[in-house]
């Protein structure tokens, strides 16, 4: 009799110890989330708004943020962050901004046909009391304002984030993405400059 429920209780450490690998393995796991909009903004210029949506101050989320190496030229500027986004959770950034040129020679700001942002940012958030493993969620978003003839801009765009399989399973993964498209079409309506 006591064999077997020596037995018994190896097979519950080996099932225990392969619940929790399981678990770990499932924290580690990225899955990919998207979501994109093509969007006709009235009343905005588009340089302005190009600019509006390069300007890492804009993003959800962040409390404070530094910039670690900045580049630009006449029609490209690119430049990396780091930055707090709550407690025990720290991320980096990157943002390219490009003006593409209307004709042959290369236009900066309102004469530039169509701006393109690029925007990848990587959130970390250490569990507590363990220096590994931390939990990172990644957001990429693309985007490209235009005239929106009639005046105005067309913004269109596509966010894609990666993220836990348990985030994903429970949907905290695309709630985080639909929350980050609402929160930026809200301030993109209310606080992005107007065409002059």
């Amino acid at each position: 009799m006591l064999s077997m429920w020596r037995q018994w209780a190896r097979r519950g450490r080996w099932r225990a110890l392969a619940l929790a690998a399981a678990a770990l393995c499932a924290l580690c796991v990225r899955v990919p989330a998207q979501r994109s909009a093509d969007l006709r903004v009235p009343g905005r210029a588009p340089a302005e708004l190009a600019h509006w949506l390069a300007d890492f101050s804009n993003q959800l989320d962040i409390s404070s943020w530094s910039v670690e190496d900045d580049h630009s030229n006449y029609t490209t500027w690119r430049y990396s962050v780091s930055f707090s986004c709550g407690p025990g959770c720290r991320g980096r950034g990157a943002v390219l901004a490009a003006d593409e040129p209307a004709g042959a020679a290369p236009q900066h700001g309102r004469a530039a046909r169509a701006h393109r942002v690029s925007l990848v940012r990587r959130d970390c958030t250490a569990l507590p009391l363990l220096p590994w493993p931390q939990l990172c969620d990644e957001l990429e978003l693309r985007a490209e304002v235009s005239g929106g003839g009639g005046g105005g801009a067309r913004l269109q765009w596509a966010a894609r984030t990666n993220c836990g399989a348990l985030g994903w399973a429970s949907g905290a993964c695309a709630r985080r993405l639909q929350r980050h498209h609402e929160h930026a079409l809200q301030r993109l309506l209310h606080a992005a400059p107007r065409a002059s």
